[in-house]
């Protein structure tokens, strides 16, 4: 894989120390419901219950949380529009929120690619293992 030439300066490495650049980013990323709220935002504005129903087990208060999370690192953008009854609350991906997916997109490419591998390699470690712990 070739690097632009500007980043030969950038820093790859990663670390725990609670001011790592990684740390705070990876902690929003390990919410299994943070990319795939934002991914539904890349194709058009969504309310609350759309989101909310696109998402088999993802609970109301999870939603909330993931679009507080999402709004508070300029990801997306909550729009309310106070003269419907009941107030109509829309949210919006943020050009810096395209710009996070555009990173992630080749990982969602690999997913796609190699999830079957991925569970023929756990069947087999579990096959393997199962056999010593018996």
């Amino acid at each position: 894989m070739t690097t632009p030439e500007n980043s030969k300066n950038i820093d790859y490495s990663i670390s725990n120390d609670d001011l790592s650049p990684q740390k705070i980013l990876f902690e929003r990323l390990a919410n299994k419901w943070f990319l795939m709220i934002l991914s539904d935002l890349s194709t058009e504005p969504r309310r609350f219950n759309k989101l909310l129903k696109a998402h088999k087990g993802l609970s109301q208060k999870m939603l909330s949380q993931t679009l507080k999370n999402l709004e508070e690192d300029g990801l997306l953008s909550r729009e309310v529009n106070g003269n419907r009854m009941p107030v109509e609350v829309t949210y919006r991906i943020t050009p810096f929120g395209i710009s996070l997916l555009d990173i992630v997109k080749p990982l969602f490419g690999w997913s796609n690619n190699n999830v079957i591998q991925v569970l023929k390699n756990r069947k087999k470690y579990a096959k393997k293992y199962s056999t010593i712990n018996e």
